[in-house]
């Protein structure tokens, strides 16, 4: 008696059994899933009739190939982090040069004017922000990347 696999394509879709079995499928397999399917294959393959070489050599191809995209993947994502983390870092290092300088940019709503002595660099919302002082004593945020001009002194 053989088990075949009609369709993985629905994500998480259920289908009902007699006897109220519910099955899951879910349209990725992992490496453990597919080493389920290896072996429940072996188990119940007719010792009569085994399964060709060629597609034992292929099946074994294939989870060499998976194992390797898998690995791939959590390399890539390592890589993604450290790079956001790089990326986080140098904005800061590069913001923290301007502090003492006087700077001047456009805010966020592309009207208003924003100079004055940076005071800090902070991270904020995923992006880095410099804290201006005003020739009036306060302190605003000013997006690193709506920077028009920096100046070694207070024109």
């Amino acid at each position: 008696m053989g088990t075949t696999i009609d369709e993985t394509s629905n994500k998480n879709s259920a289908s009902t059994l007699s006897n109220s079995q519910t099955i899951v499928t879910n349209d990725s397999l992992g490496k453990d899933d597919f080493l389920k399917l290896l072996i429940a294959q072996m188990q119940n393959q007719d010792p009569l009739n085994p399964t060709d070489n060629k597609d034992s050599i292929a099946q074994l191809a294939q989870f060499s190939s998976l194992e390797q995209m898998n690995n791939i993947a959590t390399s890539m994502d390592a890589l993604n982090k450290s790079m956001t983390f790089f990326s986080q870092q140098s904005a800061l290092t590069q913001g923290s040069a301007m502090i003492g300088k006087w700077a001047s940019g456009v805010d966020i709503d592309g009207v208003t004017i924003i100079e004055g002595t940076v005071e800090a660099v902070k991270w904020l919302d995923g992006d880095p922000k410099l804290q201006i002082r005003k020739e009036d004593g306060t302190v605003v945020d000013l997006e690193m990347g709506l920077i028009t001009l920096v100046k070694e002194k207070t024109p």
